[in-house]
């Protein structure tokens, strides 16, 4: 059996989900051959779709999706987009690996100011993911009933977003791993789904100029380089939905124009987190871009340029605000960007 991991960082962390689920595959007395881990940190699902369709196609037999923790700001910010990528991810799923399993994880937030508009997510995510075929384990759900019983829900956690490990882990995994074997032995998977003639595909496109190429333990990552002030322009299939790049510390800001709007987004990290990592692979949804009207097949010129908030076309009123990023200062030099993906 090879194993495919989506999703974020409660997918790459030390002793989590990602390594005690094959392991309790193994335990189960399942032949778990190959594990591929295409999971990065604090990126929603339409990160997850462009990574899967730069994925070097594998026979892959058993899929795990985990977005119901990154995936609040997408679904608060703008619910036609998020919509669109989570249904994308699923159905993309189901054309590239047809013979594959795939089991939705719902994760969530452990802040009680969250729950309600999370649950509405996830209600939504189990919609989707059973009109595709997939099986949904709820642990979000399952580990706040547990609470209610005895109380400490915050003891699940090892801060607001991340499970500690590998006390409650193993049991998310060991949930989840029964789960699928239960399912499977009645027969959960026989039933067949098909893609909706309105589910539309994500492009992902490259960008011309020069290269810099960055590497970690987890990936290698090559991206164009853009100096402050240069712009590059491209021609998209339908409206630009997000902009993926690697923060460093003088990264500059991103002007995005378009027919369908214009957006300043944000690529430096704050100084907060500065010494941490040397640099960070993100994804920003663009939202608002993107409408029901959009023909998929439309040509739209988008132009790129970096700039930073003393360049002459720095404007506060299209900067689109995102959690841990910050407006570049005159000490930035470049953007580092990945791809430019669109509906």
């Amino acid at each position: 059996m090879n194993i495919l991991f989506v999703g974020g960082s409660n997918l790459v962390i030390k002793q989590g989900i990602s390594t005690l689920i094959p392991e309790c595959l193994r335990n189960s007395g399942i032949s778990v051959d190959n594990v591929y881990n295409i999971a990065v940190g604090a990126t929603p699902c339409l990160f997850g779709l462009e990574n899967l369709t730069l994925f070097k196609k594998k026979q892959i037999d058993l899929v795990f999706i985990e977005y119901g923790i990154n995936d609040l700001p997408l679904f608060a910010n703008d619910r036609v987009l998020w919509e669109q990528a989570f249904t994308s991810l699923l159905t993309s799923l189901k054309s590239k690996y047809p013979s594959a399993h795939i089991v939705t994880i719902l994760l969530g937030r452990q802040k009680e100011r969250f729950w309600n508009n999370q649950q509405r997510m996830h209600n939504k995510m189990k919609t989707l993911s059973d009109r595709s075929g997939a099986l949904v384990v709820d642990i979000d759900t399952l580990l706040k009933e547990k609470a209610a019983v005895a109380g400490g829900f915050e003891k699940f956690y090892l801060d607001e977003s991340h499970y500690s490990s590998p006390g409650v882990t193993r049991y998310i995994s060991e949930v989840v791993v029964s789960e699928y074997l239960l399912s499977q032995l009645v027969g959960f998977f026989d039933k067949k789904t098909s893609a909706s003639s309105k589910d539309k595909k994500l492009n992902v496109y490259g960008l011309p100029g020069a290269v810099e190429c960055y590497e970690n333990s987890r990936f290698h990552k090559q991206t164009t380089v853009l100096e402050k002030n240069e712009s590059v322009a491209l021609y998209v299939k339908g409206a630009p939905v997000a902009i993926s790049f690697i923060s460093a510390n003088d990264s500059c800001s991103l002007l995005l124009e378009s027919e369908f709007g214009n957006k300043i987004i944000n690529t430096k990290r704050k100084k907060a987190t500065l010494g941490k990592f040397s640099f960070i692979l993100k994804q920003i949804p663009l939202y608002g871009l993107i409408g029901k009207d959009v023909k998929s097949d439309q040509k739209t010129k988008v132009t790129l340029t970096a700039l930073d908030k003393n360049s002459d076309k720095w404007d506060d009123a299209i900067m689109q605000r995102t959690y841990g990023m910050e407006p570049s200062g005159p000490e930035s030099k470049c953007l580092f960007l990945s791809h430019l993906s669109s509906f």
